[in-house]
């Protein structure tokens, strides 16, 4: 019997145990998911954009990141701007070396409109990604 009683009491200490890393494993999961508002704050200025960019040129890398999210403000801001008729992108790499890329909006002539609003600080994926489909396996 007391083998029994013994038995019992490790499986009852190693489903607790498993039980608690469950949650624990769970709470870390969700709390690396970003809630996302569309007014997240990508703007930076034109320096940090020119040295984003020429990081990137200096050292071009195929990125590790698969992706990364923009709020929707940061378009209505360059859009918005007096005379912008687009965005266009530049790849870059923030002086740690992380991939990025920053957005500026453009002119009818083709021009970037470097004075104005320029945006960065997109939120990577990973660890910040959808739900799996198709884009981001």
């Amino acid at each position: 019997m007391k083998t029994n009683s013994l038995k019992f009491r490790i499986i009852t200490f190693v489903a607790a145990v498993a039980a608690v890393a469950a949650f624990t494993i769970g709470v870390a999961v969700n709390s690396a998911k970003a809630q996302y508002t569309g007014n997240e704050n990508h703007a930076i200025t034109l320096d940090q954009a020119a040295t984003y960019i020429q990081n990137f040129r200096k050292n071009p890398s195929v990125p590790s990141l698969k992706g990364g999210y923009f709020g929707r403000n940061i378009f209505e801001k360059i859009l918005a701007q007096h005379g912008c008729v687009g965005i266009r992108y530049y790849y870059a790499a923030t002086n740690e070396g992380s991939p990025t890329i920053v957005l500026v909006g453009v002119d009818s002539t083709g021009n970037d409109m470097e004075q104005g609003v320029i945006g960065e600080i997109a939120i990577p994926c990973p660890p910040f990604c959808s739900s799996p489909n198709q884009l981001n396996k």
